[in-house]
């Protein structure tokens, strides 16, 4: 019922844009006639140059958020929306883009997640090796709908949805990314958390990026304030957090809930040659028990820092890094969050234990040539304190290294291969090491 359900979603959004497509074409001759009530070139400054390459960056960046979402595809670097049609009556533009992407995986050392490099399934020291295989996919393909008012008073007034189809369950099935609105200052809805600094990270061919980012996506609402000159800004934020992930070995009465949502802050700083964000988090780890067995609470809370620092005069190459802590919240440090580790245990006694960990990554990108470029990233994630009574397979570290080619013919189509070597070490002490070759091509619409 899950699927006829999502399936439906999916045509009647694809219905909406295709009306909305229709409804620009009728008004594309008097656009042209009436230039100046409609062109967001009349609004927004002068177009920023952008490769090709959405690893690259812009000579002159600008803050749009805090910890900005910069991607495979980023919405916040487009400032004169070229790509898009206006709405017949109205001050809006929309644009629907996005790409394509089949990866042919090889994996040389039967890696449990066959879509992308989950250090967590990685085998492990005594345990019957699975082998080699070979697997393709088409689910990272990703598409969006951005919806902009461009004679705002504001300079972010705008809609943005966005989806791809890694569901690891169907990937028939569409799974939301991105749904948001910015009205000035606010932003309300779902991106990434304010944690979370993708510009760490060069061009990675492997969906989990090498699970090196903290953060990741959340429903949040978010108050913003920039600088005239956009180069600084500052956000605050609720954001909702997972708050069941407790481990319960004993089968104590109770459930995790939290009392709160989680209070999130941010600053980004943007120089010629760097751009530096910090962010933390406070939030509440509460198991909330039931007959004999009592309320318990700690506080949970995580710092990061991240950036990127540019090596020539264009910004062309980069080194980008980053480092967090979490305390209660390690669910924040993607190589936890994908291995499904809690964040804290409640034992037999009924008492509240925490988890804690941090994690750090390094990588950077190197243009060859205009159509010739190489990527390469470091990361590493350990947990400090193990409570007690952690399952033992759980992980415990993880260690991942990227390095790949990537060949762009031109703003369609990219091609690339990608060699990672990962290792895993469980609470145990049992450990494990992975190799695994990738090959991606892309076309962006």
């Amino acid at each position: 019922m899950r699927v006829k359900e999502r399936s439906g979603s999916l045509r009647l959004f694809l219905a909406a844009t295709l009306i909305l497509q229709a409804c620009g074409g009728l008004a594309f001759a008097a656009d042209g006639d009436n230039k100046q009530a409609s062109d967001p070139a009349d609004v927004y400054p002068d177009p920023v140059e952008v490769s090709a390459d959405p690893a690259d960056t812009t000579p002159e960046p600008t803050v749009s958020q805090p910890i900005a979402a910069e991607g495979r595809i980023d919405p916040y670097r487009d400032q004169d929306f070229l790509k898009s049609v206006p709405l017949f009556g109205s001050d809006w533009r929309f644009s629907f883009g996005g790409y394509a992407k089949v990866d042919v995986i090889h994996d040389f050392s039967g890696t449990g997640d066959e879509q992308e490099f989950v250090l967590s399934t990685i085998p492990v020291d005594g345990n019957p090796l699975p082998g080699s295989y070979t697997n393709m996919q088409a689910a990272e393909t990703r598409f969006s709908f951005d919806m902009r008012n461009t004679r705002s008073r504001y300079p972010d007034d705008r809609f943005y949805l966005e989806m791809d189809f890694f569901d690891k369950q169907n990937e028939l099935n569409p799974r939301l990314r991105h749904a948001y609105f910015q009205y000035g200052n606010l932003l309300a809805g779902q991106t990434w958390t304010l944690l979370t600094e993708l510009r760490q990270l060069p061009f990675l061919l492997d969906f989990a990026a090498g699970e090196s980012i903290l953060g990741g996506r959340t429903v949040q609402i978010r108050w913003t304030v920039a600088n005239e000159a956009r180069d600084f800004a500052w956000a605050f934020a609720l954001e909702n957090f997972d708050d069941g992930q407790i481990y319960n070995p004993a089968d104590l009465e109770g459930e995790a809930r939290a009392d709160i949502p989680r209070l999130t802050t941010g600053f980004t700083r943007i120089w010629k040659r760097l751009t530096w964000s910090v962010g933390g988090a406070v939030t509440q780890v509460r198991w909330n028990g039931s007959g004999s067995v009592s309320d318990e609470s700690e506080l949970a809370y995580t710092v990061t820092t991240a950036g990127r620092v540019y090596l020539d005069e264009r910004n062309s190459n980069f080194v980008g890094f980053g480092v967090g802590y979490a305390s209660g919240s390690i669910t924040d440090i993607i190589t936890f969050a994908n291995g499904g580790i809690p964040n804290a245990s409640i034992d037999a006694n009924g008492e509240l234990e925490i988890a804690k960990a941090w994690n750090s990554q390094i990588g950077a990108h190197w243009k060859w040539s205009p159509v010739w470029s190489s990527n390469v990233s470091i990361a590493y994630a350990h947990m400090t304190d193990v409570p007690v009574s952690f399952d033992p397979d759980f992980i415990r570290t993880g260690a991942s290294a990227h390095v790949n080619v990537v060949y762009t013919h031109d703003e369609r189509i990219k091609a690339g291969l990608e060699f990672m070597q990962g290792e895993r070490e469980n609470v145990s002490g049992r450990d494990g090491d992975a190799q695994r070759l990738q090959f991606s091509l892309m076309y962006y619409f």
